[in-house]
């Protein structure tokens, strides 16, 4: 029987579309299964207890590779080498700067100083070095066990759990991974938001300082000290030690909030950041702060930095920060009452990261997108007055007419006396392995 014409098409044409279909599906198929996936996957790296306690020691100077933050103390600056230890340099003379040594200390990040002794993180243990011979510092002291740091999170994405049997994690390594993915690519780990965040921070620089001889840190810092106390905070809690004498103890610890991150005192308080939050503490009674207020912001990376009547806070967004809005900006805060503070400007950033404030100069670190100088002369209209944008920064210290930058492109330094001129007093660079 003949099929007619019609019919025929009809048969020809769906036949093609399975054809094609069939076609389109293996080829689909085919395409998934053979997919390369690369990603950068965090390694903890690991040191055995005994080697742990033995490491730390003065060694020669070596070349800046990963500066993170920075302490400048009676003309000395001292510079984190992210895990690995402090640089010392020399800075009385800004436009030659000299280093002068390395203390080696596994897994440090934070330091603070007061009447030439050195506080130091190293793990979850405070360490306390003796100064007074610059070329030579002394291990005094090691408080065990006080932080409940981030030294067991990785800085990035990874499939990896601490394994405690190899002895204490001191860093993580970036590590190139690639695998052929045999199936649904999207399902892969490294194609799904997750792995471990560290929140890494600072403390700026504050015209209001006690009578000890204490120094400056940036606006990222986890320690701070005013008078015979030393504040720092873990991913939760609010320790405090009495400083007073050699004998460093801890004095109170509380709890603050959810991933504190940043530590900075002004006059008789304390402004502490975390992932959502600014809180306000009172020194009345030095040896247990009490907080005054909460105030809630936008999820981010958020140091902040206080003058006058009006804290500055940098929101940023970014592969370790949880901002799940994805804000770059800087807030302005009233908090004449501390009880009460209030949000009075909002201002457009790029990427922000660490900033510092002298008489109403406003300097904001944007990353990988160079350094801003900002007018704050005026807390309710700020302005942006100079932005250099050939270098990468982290965080600032402004203090006495003298600008110390760090970041990838190294330890720069600027002399700001003329602001809004920014004149370029000298470059330590960052020489990567």
């Amino acid at each position: 029987m003949e099929i007619p014409l019609n019919r025929q098409k009809k048969v020809l044409l769906i036949i093609a579309a399975i054809l094609f279909s069939t076609s389109f599906l293996l080829s689909a198929c085919q395409d998934v299964s053979v997919q390369t996936i690369t990603w950068v996957e965090y390694e903890p790296v690991y040191m055995s207890h005994e080697e742990f306690i033995n490491s730390v020691s003065m060694e020669a100077t070596r070349e800046l590779n990963n500066p993170g933050k920075i302490y400048f103390y009676e003309g000395f600056l001292f510079v984190n080498e992210v895990n690995k230890g402090i640089h010392i340099i020399n800075n009385f003379d800004p436009s030659d700067p000299e280093q002068i040594g390395f203390i080696n200390i596994p897994a440090n990040k934070d330091i603070a100083i007061r009447n030439d002794l050195l506080y130091a993180d190293s793990q979850k243990d405070l360490l306390v070095f003796d100064i007074s011979s610059i070329e030579n510092p002394q291990l005094l002291d090691r408080i065990e066990g006080v932080f409940n740091n981030s030294a067991n999170t990785p800085p990035g994405f990874t499939t990896q759990s601490v394994d405690e049997s190899k002895g204490l994690v001191v860093d993580w390594e970036p590590v190139v991974k690639e695998e052929i993915c045999e199936g649904n690519c999207h399902t892969h780990p490294a194609n799904i938001q997750g792995g471990g965040v560290f929140f890494d921070s600072f403390s700026s620089v504050s015209s209001e300082r006690s009578a000890s001889q204490s120094g400056v840190g940036g606006s990222m810092a986890r320690f701070t000290i005013n008078g015979d106390y030393l504040y720092a905070v873990d991913n939760s809690d609010l320790m405090t030690f009495d400083v007073s004498s050699t004998n460093t103890h801890k004095v109170n610890r509380q709890h603050v909030g959810w991933l504190i991150e940043t530590i900075f005192p002004y006059k008789n308080h304390l402004f502490i950041g975390s992932v959502n939050s600014m809180y306000i503490y009172d020194l009345d009674n030095p040896a247990a702060p009490n907080q005054q207020s909460i105030f809630r912001h936008a999820t981010a990376c958020d140091p902040v930095v206080v003058e006058g009547n009006y804290a500055y806070v940098t929101l940023r967004s970014g592969e370790n920060c949880p901002n799940v809005q994805g804000n770059d900006q800087l807030e302005v805060i009233d908090v004449s009452d501390l009880k009460n503070p209030k949000n009075i400007g909002i201002y457009d950033m790029i990427n922000p990261h660490g900033l510092g404030i002298d008489d109403g100069r406003l300097f904001i670190s944007e990353g990988d997108y160079g350094l801003k100088l900002m007018d704050a002369s005026d807390p309710f209209n700020i302005k942006e007055v100079r932005h250099i944008k050939e270098i990468k920064t982290f965080d600032v210290i402004p203090l006495n007419g003298v600008l110390m930058v760090t970041g990838e492109s190294g330890i720069i330094q600027y002399d700001y006396s003329e602001a809004p001129e920014l004149t370029h007093l000298s470059t330590i660079p960052v020489i990567k392995d």
